[in-house]
């Protein structure tokens, strides 16, 4: 067991996660084509947008959960990928605001009518671009503490410094984890 977690990093928990949300996917679609859920209503919800919307939205949460794990093991591990955890979290984000709007119209779009349509999608509208504009400024760095708002479990154990950028690392890491360089001693 410890070999094969020396192997894959200590990474299977992303094989975890990718197999919920494609079980997810399919459930959603199987359950929600079925004759028995596209024809059995409450008022003009049917059971089958229901199903796909319970579905759809749960692989939704796991991949923005899997990006948000994701981002954390990049700061703890730090390394030549470090760079990469200021950009996961507002990419998967960017994605899920996305997709939501179309998943949330399952369950939401027979109770609305056209002013508040207008009203929702607005609202989506808002939500993709504040995210890419944070994808953006992610690109351009400086979301860190944006991204720690979301990630950072251990809220005031930086003590480090890196003495080639200065950024604020953990006791713990090895690697800066903006410029990705080693570090040396305690700050």
């Amino acid at each position: 067991m410890e070999q094969s977690n020396r192997k894959t990093g200590g990474l299977e928990w992303v094989g975890r996660y990718v197999a919920v949300i494609l079980l997810s996917l399919i459930l959603a679609t199987a359950i929600g084509s079925m004759e028995l859920f596209a024809k059995t209503t409450i008022g003009r919800l049917s059971a089958s947008h229901l199903v796909q919307f319970l579905g759809y939205g749960a692989a939704l949460v796991a991949f923005w959960v899997l990006g948000q794990r994701t981002t954390m093991a990049l700061q703890e591990r730090g390394g030549k990928w470090s760079f990469m955890q200021h950009l996961i979290l507002p990419a998967v984000s960017l994605i899920v605001v996305a997709l939501a709007h179309t998943v949330l119209l399952l369950l939401l779009k027979p109770a609305m009518d056209a002013s508040l349509r207008n009203i929702y999608n607005w609202i989506f509208i808002l939500g993709i671009l504040v995210c890419a504009g944070w994808l953006v400024m992610a690109v351009l760095n400086q979301s860190a503490s944006l991204t720690a708002l979301f990630t950072d479990r251990k809220a005031g154990s930086r003590d480090r410094l890196c003495a080639v950028c200065g950024a604020e690392c953990n006791a713990t890491d090895k690697f800066c984890r903006q410029c990705g360089k080693p570090l040396g001693g305690k700050a």
